[in-house]
């Protein structure tokens, strides 16, 4: 029995025929619709299905953390001079770590809102660095100048309990540890062990009983904080937007400097005319803006760059609306002041090397060479998506040194800001997820091109279905 006919088989390649030309008008016209529909069910947070929710999950990318200290080299020949000689730094590093985010206790919300904490983990690359982590650092002596800033505007009694202690603790102008000691591990000081005995109402330890610039920090899932974001789920504009930062909406700065707003820095909405994106840093207890400066290629991606300006860190000087970030002392350009951010250190932020900053903070050391490529902020974001193709956020921490009344080891000190440490994190896209991120851009076009092909075949079969009916071969 003959299963397969000459009039079956026309019938059947009738049937391709159409059917071809029916996936051709389905790839042709509606090919944008269809990613777009995938876009709208994949890029958000609205659930832990979501290829976004997997890349933001756990960090899918190589990410890096440099961290540079500064050496003191000349301390007593400037105590020597009564603080009339410069002091003198040399930059020591990088200190290379690989970097790993996890998060965790993740909340979905009603209101279309996550709310979760941040775990991150450091294990030392010394592949990347240019030193060993037991090099020996000297720098100002930050329990020193923490608590005599903690007192300065105390009551007399207070500055000579504190001028007291001192002395019979011995403490000095500077300390010399080991970088693995300044970095993560921390060191044990005497005064943080008296301080914390007393639990003084106006001088918070938040390192235990050892400091240090990352001590506490590797593995903890609460050192950063509780975060509530934009899911993105109902508005794609809104999708990783930080609405709370510690269940508080308003962080140190009063005014709209201290609104907590923008990313996280690992996660956007597309950015197609937008001329400047926000980040919120919990290390700076404040946003920052960076401003669009063009497009740049990416494994053959084509991103969105953003850069950090000297906006940010004016003194309401030349922006007025910057004002709020100096409620205290006006000082020159190019410090963030962020001493109630750190417990009460004398602690300002800059662009490394004083990058950004006003020549008068470098004019008054020695060693400072900034440079607008290795010290800048940079993200590179593919405008359709959000995903940030590169990364890069370098930030310098500075203690102020002063005259403090009554605090004898500081009588001579003049005004100087002392570069402690600055530390540069860097993810690029890798090649897997640079290959996705291509593909789904270019699908689009690939499925039009498919279509249009898929066309041509389906007219290629009509046209042999009809030569066959024409000729009544079958």
């Amino acid at each position: 029995m003959r299963i397969f006919t000459p009039k079956c088989g026309k019938w059947t390649l009738l049937g391709f025929a159409i059917f071809f030309v029916l996936i051709s008008i389905v790839l042709i016209f509606f090919t944008d619709d269809i990613v777009d529909a995938v876009k709208d069910q994949q890029f958000n947070l609205g659930s832990d299905d979501t290829m976004v929710y997997g890349f933001w999950e756990v960090t899918p990318i190589p990410l890096y953390m440099n961290i540079y200290l500064f050496n003191w080299t000349n301390p007593q020949e400037v105590i020597d001079s009564k603080w009339t000689i410069k002091p003198s730094f040399t930059q020591m590093g990088p200190y290379s770590f690989h970097e790993k985010h996890y998060r965790k206790h993740v909340k979905f919300n009603d209101n279309h809102t996550l709310t979760y904490q941040t775990q991150r983990i450091w294990n030392f690359a010394p592949e990347r660095s240019a030193g060993s982590l037991d090099d020996l650092v000297t720098t100002i002596n930050p329990v020193l100048v923490t608590i005599s800033n903690i007192v300065k505007y105390k009551h007399p009694i207070a500055k000579l309990a504190a001028n007291g202690l001192f002395k019979e603790r011995a403490v000095t102008h500077t300390v010399t540890k080991t970088a693995q000691e300044f970095i993560f591990d921390g060191y044990d000081d005497a005064m943080f062990r008296i301080l914390k005995k007393l639990r003084l109402r106006h001088i918070k330890i938040p390192y235990g009983l050892k400091f240090g610039w990352f001590a506490d920090r590797n593995g903890s899932l609460t050192y950063d904080g509780t975060f509530n974001m934009y899911d993105g789920s109902d508005d794609i504009r809104k999708l990783g937007r930080i609405t709370s930062w510690n269940y508080d909406s308003q962080d140190h700065f009063p005014s709209y400097c201290g609104r907590v707003n923008g990313t996280s820095g690992e996660l956007f909405y597309p950015v197609l005319d937008d001329q400047s994106v926000q980040i919120f840093s919990n290390d700076l207890c404040s946003t920052i803006s960076l401003d669009w400066e063009g497009t740049q290629e990416i494994l053959d991606i084509e991103g969105h760059k953003f850069v950090i300006k000297e906006k940010e860190f004016d003194n309401g000087t030349k922006y007025p609306e910057m004002a709020c970030f100096s409620p205290g002392d006006v000082l020159p350009n190019g410090l963030r002041n962020v001493t109630d951010c750190y417990f009460g250190a004398p602690a300002f932020l800059s662009g490394p090397h004083f990058y950004l900053s006003d020549p008068v903070y470098r004019d008054a050391i020695d060693g400072m060479q900034p440079d607008a490529d290795e010290h800048g902020i940079t993200v590179v974001i593919e405008p359709e998506t959000g995903i940030p193709l590169h990364a890069k956020v370098a930030m310098q921490i500075n203690l102020r040194v002063e005259n403090i009344e009554r605090i004898n080891l500081l009588e001579n000190a003049k005004e100087y800001f002392i570069p402690v440490v600055w530390f540069k994190e860097e993810a690029e896209m890798s090649d897997d997820l640079g290959y996705l991120i291509s593909l789904l851009l270019r699908a689009p076009t690939i499925g039009q091109d498919t279509g249009f092909g898929v066309l041509a075949l389906g007219c290629i079969l009509f046209g042999i279905f009809g030569f066959i009916v024409y000729n009544k071969i079958w």
